[in-house]
């Protein structure tokens, strides 16, 4: 009975733990099952919004996020931001619709981890979140064309801060550099991906909250 105990115990500790943040509770119910039935990876919650959703990733300590885009009056790329400037964040996996060529700035400048479309193969999404969480995934930077295209969106004084954001500098060194606060530099990240979401989709961007960090 010990040695089954043990057993048990190893197995929970191997395996990878994910949260899945989606505004649709059949696809969140969905997800859960194909995570749950899959060894080696473990569903530790669901979340329907951005709403709690920092709070969420407190409690349960998932080694990937993985994260829609649209979440009702929010959106997925602020909440993607919020959560990889927590300390010690877990990799997000964006897992959307879109996932075309505009949209790789924004996701880019939230420090998304990877991508993945929803109409992609299950087994694609499974390696992903697998490759995440061991930080095998590497960040492709957007086209030069797409970039230069969202910088001109932008304002003049928000350049530097996106281009750092870009290179998944973390605020702290941006701030450092630019000689500005950790907040000021926050809520032009948020501006920034707001903005170019914005230009990207019809729907507006949900108003940016107060900064939230987990303790």
């Amino acid at each position: 009975m010990a040695s089954e105990t043990v057993e048990r115990q190893e197995q929970q500790q191997r395996e990878l733990r994910v949260l899945v943040v989606d505004d649709h509770p059949a696809l969140r119910a969905g997800l859960s099952g194909l995570l749950g039935a899959e060894p080696g990876i473990a569903c530790v919650g669901t979340v329907a919004g951005a709403d709690g959703l920092l709070e969420a990733v407190r409690d349960t300590r998932p080694d990937v996020v993985v994260l829609d885009y649209a979440l009702g009056h929010d959106d997925g790329l602020t909440a993607c931001f919020r959560i990889k400037q927590q300390p010690d964040p877990p990799a997000v996996v964006l897992y959307s619709a879109y996932v075309d060529g505009p949209f790789a700035v924004p996701a880019a400048m939230a420090q998304a981890d990877a991508m993945v479309a929803k109409s992609a193969a299950a087994g694609e999404l499974l390696a992903t979140i697998r490759r995440a969480a061991a930080g095998a995934v590497e960040r492709k930077r957007p086209d030069p064309e797409l970039i230069e295209a969202a910088s001109a969106r932008l304002q003049d004084g928000d350049l530097p801060v996106a281009g750092m954001l870009l290179g998944a500098t973390p605020v702290t060194d941006i701030a450092q550099t630019l000689d500005l606060t950790v907040s000021d530099v926050r809520h032009r990240a948020l501006r920034i991906i707001g903005r170019l979401q914005a230009a990207h989709r019809v729907r507006p961007p949900a108003r940016a909250r107060e900064w939230e960090v987990l303790p």
